[in-house]
Parts: C-alpha cells; sequence; structure tokens
C-alpha cells in the first residue's frame, strides 16, 4: 500500500492495515493503541500532581496560626527598641530591634507560630542585659504584619527580613540566626543559601520535616502523607550547612519530639553542639518560669568572644 495519511496529516510511507480491534498498525506497532496508554497515563499524572497541589493548598491554609500583636515592646520593660516596617513583596512586615551597641554581637530572630514580635519583648530584654543585640520579626499574616502566611511568602519574609538586619547589624562583631519551632523551618529553608553572610545558627527546638511534624499533629492523617510535598525537609536543608550551628532540645518537649531534634544535629555537617535540655516545656524560650534555663546556653554561645 502506497503513502497514506494518518490522523490529521501524519505520514507513514510503510505498509498500513487495520488491526482486528480496528486500530490502526504501522509495520505491525498499534498506533492508537499505544497513543491511548500514553494519554492515559499523561492523565493519571496530572491527577496526581493536582491532587498533590490540592492537599498541598489545604494543609498550608490550616498550617498556620497567627497571633495578633497587642503593642508589647522592650520599651515597657525598661529597655530601648525601635520598631518599624520593612516592604515583603506586597506585604508590610512588623519589627523589633534592640541593641546595646553598635558592635554587639547580634542575632536575627524567626519566632515560632501563634507569635509575633511582643512575645519576645522579655528576650529581646534579656539578651540587651548580656551585650547582645537581637531583631525579631512577624511573617506574613503575624502580629500586625499584613498578608497571610504562605511557604512562599515566609521564604520571602525571611530573605527581606536578613537584609535589614544585615543593615542594623552593620557593625557587629558577630552576627546569628536564630530559629525556635517554626522559626526553625523557615530559617533552615533560608539557610544553605545565606550562610556566608552570617557567622552561625541556632536551632532551638526544632522539626525534621513538615510532613511527619503535619502527621504526628494530627494536621494530616498518614495515608495522605505520600501525597504532600514536603516543602521544608529541614534535614536535608542542614545537610548542606557548613557553619557553626548551636542546636537546643529538651527531652520533655511534648510538641516536637527530642528525636526529631537529634536527626537535625546528625546532618549538620560542620562546626556543631547540641544541648539536651531537661524537664523544660516546648514553650520555654518564651515562658517566664523556664527561660532563663533556656536561654543560658544560647547566650554564652552567641558571646563576642566565641568562634564557634
Amino acid at each position: 500500500m502506497g503513502k497514506r495519511t494518518l490522523q490529521r496529516g501524519w505520514i507513514w510511507s510503510g505498509p498500513l492495515h487495520v488491526g482486528g480491534a480496528g486500530l490502526y498498525v504501522l509495520g505491525g506497532f498499534p498506533v492508537l493503541y499505544w497513543l491511548r496508554k500514553a494519554m492515559l497515563a499523561a492523565l493519571l499524572v496530572l491527577s496526581a500532581w493536582v491532587a498533590r497541589e490540592a492537599v498541598f493548598l489545604l494543609l498550608e491554609s490550616q498550617g498556620f496560626e497567627p497571633a495578633a500583636w497587642q503593642g508589647d515592646t522592650p520599651d515597657k520593660l525598661g529597655v530601648s527598641s525601635t520598631q518599624w516596617v520593612m516592604t515583603s513583596g506586597d506585604r508590610q512586615l512588623m519589627a523589633s530591634w534592640v541593641s546595646p551597641s553598635p558592635i554587639a554581637p547580634a542575632v536575627l530572630i524567626f519566632h515560632g507560630d501563634e507569635e509575633n514580635i511582643g512575645n519576645w519583648a522579655a528576650i529581646q530584654k534579656m539578651l540587651y542585659q548580656h551585650g547582645i543585640a537581637s531583631m525579631v520579626f512577624d511573617y506574613s499574616g503575624y502580629g500586625a504584619s499584613s498578608g497571610r502566611p504562605t511557604v512562599a511568602h515566609l521564604r520571602e519574609d525571611a530573605l527581606t527580613a536578613l537584609q535589614a538586619f544585615q543593615n542594623r547589624a552593620a557593625g557587629a562583631s558577630k552576627r546569628y540566626l536564630l530559629g525556635f519551632s517554626l522559626g526553625t523551618a523557615v530559617l533552615a529553608d533560608i539557610l544553605p543559601d545565606v550562610q556566608g553572610q552570617v557567622d552561625g545558627a541556632v536551632i532551638a527546638s526544632g522539626f525534621a520535616t513538615a510532613r511527619e511534624e503535619a502527621v504526628k499533629a494530627s494536621r494530616a492523617p498518614s495515608w495522605i502523607a505520600p501525597l504532600m510535598p514536603d516543602v521544608w525537609d529541614s534535614e536535608a536543608a542542614l545537610s548542606r550547612v557548613n557553619l557553626p550551628v548551636l542546636l537546643l532540645h529538651s527531652r520533655s518537649d511534648e510538641v516536637i519530639d527530642y528525636q526529631q531534634g537529634l536527626r537535625l544535629y546528625h546532618a549538620l555537617q560542620g562546626p556543631k553542639r547540641m544541648v539536651a535540655l531537661e524537664g523544660l516545656p516546648h514553650d520555654a524560650p518564651v515562658l517566664p518560669a523556664y527561660s532563663q534555663a533556656y536561654w543560658q546556653p544560647v547566650i554564652a554561645w552567641l558571646g563576642p568572644f566565641r568562634s564557634g
């Protein structure tokens, strides 16, 4: 049989016949049969991707618990501070800065969920009393910051805050980044890319992966975990970090178990130190009854004469 046209202009110069199932066959190859197979496979892949994105968006919409700022500042505790607004994308972020000296070591704080800059006013005072400058900021939708919290927004917020921190702490003897709870994931997300800009980091009460934590916190059933994109895999991110890191985790942490802290510690490749705290709850850093015990090793590590 001579040259034949197949399906909207496909040209075939070889033998052509109609198979028993009514399918075009080219040289013994069932074209439409395998075309349908390929289309079905593509449809399944597309459906899986849509389902994955739908699960992610649903969990993302329920995964953050912002807290409104009540106006608490270090000034109300007797320490001079500065609050200002930064622009992150199309959003406005509130931040607070306290410094005992232009050359004091400085730390940028990534706070936890259900928190805002007001919860850290007493900590900023404590750091000030130990000769350490600090900056804390609210993510999109948290405190007085505008917008809504999403994984993408928090990454953009973190990079915006880091730039502002570098400007504020331009003369600091050392510059550090500190993440607590949710803040450890936000910090770990950017740390491999910005580690050359700071002298060290502190990972306080962090979780290994967002996927595992969502299941553990009953925000997602275990059967749906394979559909969840693990956008915050801190364990993998920290394996690409080589700068000095202090990691703290309480053996009594009732929210994020101690084993997750150990996993983060073992993932780190550079100089590192693990402090296992005893008898402290998850929120110890911001609870007056426990904060001194929690912050003592941090303050010692952040000291101006420490090299990591």
